[in-house]
């Protein structure tokens, strides 16, 4: 966030795009509809076989229709949220399937009364109760992520306050500060350090330690094994040298015995 300005043009446009990740509901609705496609498939060749053979088209039908209603349900599964922010106004839309865009909210971004993260990374609860705000706007890409901010609105669309859920990027957030309250921007710093505390115990998770204990390990246990071949080559090293040492001692002893051996004949033969 250091790396965008805090003042920014009142000009300014910016959109992001959130893609939302299936939750257990969403897979398990999926799945509902898939065994139920499967189950009346299975049933439907079953009476073709027993019954009668005028069935076929009728399967084939529900072959058709089953697919189809199984590719609907995985296209409106996948959910994008747009973040559009222009002239100090938010807007929110909801794109379902790449094609259906629905407009969630818009505000002015210097009436917000409060903005927070949404689970409280200490305890792992809720920092708001959503039963207290029955205009509860969902558009963050988990609910239960860490980055995933609410923010207490003005909504234009229902003429009402509300709450946002919402996951900003960097510079979302950097258009967005300008327009805080004083005490809003100083939460807002207190939150910047708690991100840079928690990618911090992150970074010094036991995992990473081990990690680096391990790495430790096998540089040391390498060092090691290096060190010991380096002795045991010296070692050979060492006993090849005295090996050719005694070699040539018995060569030169060998000359020696040779040379007065040949002295001893020379004489043998003057004295003849």
């Amino acid at each position: 966030m250091a790396k965008y300005m805090e003042l920014e043009s009142l000009d300014s446009y910016y959109e992001q795009v959130v893609k939302r990740r299936m939750g257990s509901d969403t897979v398990g609705r999926l799945v509902f509809g898939l065994s139920l496609i499967i189950l009346a498939l299975v049933i439907s060749i079953a009476l073709m076989v027993t019954v009668a053979d005028w069935l076929f088209p009728i399967v084939l039908t529900m072959l058709g229709l089953g697919g189809y209603l199984f590719y609907y349900l995985l296209k409106n599964s996948r959910v994008e949220y747009e973040y559009t922010f222009v002239l100090g106004e938010l807007r929110v839309a909801k794109i379902k399937g790449k094609s259906k865009r629905r407009t969630i909210t818009y505000f002015d971004v210097k009436a917000i009364d409060d903005i927070g993260r949404y689970i409280d990374p200490e305890t792992g609860k809720r920092n708001i109760d959503p039963s207290k705000y029955p205009n509860l706007l969902h558009a963050a890409e988990n609910d239960t992520n860490l980055n995933t901010y609410y923010l207490i609105i003005h909504d234009k669309v229902r003429k009402k306050p509300a709450v946002l859920l919402m996951t900003p990027n960097e510079r979302t957030f950097s258009l967005i500060r300008p327009y805080l309250s004083v005490e809003l921007k100083k939460k807002f710093l207190k939150m910047q350090k708690e991100d840079e505390l928690i990618r911090s115990a992150v970074q010094n998770s036991p995992a990473s330690i081990n990690d680096e204990s391990e790495a430790k390990t096998s540089e040391e246990k390498n060092s090691e094994e290096s060190k010991t071949e380096e002795k045991k080559s010296g070692q050979k090293k060492s006993e090849e040298k005295k090996a050719e040492d005694k070699k040539t001692e018995e060569k030169k002893q060998t000359q020696k015995s040779k040379q007065a051996a040949s002295k001893k004949n020379s004489r043998k033969g003057n004295k003849k």
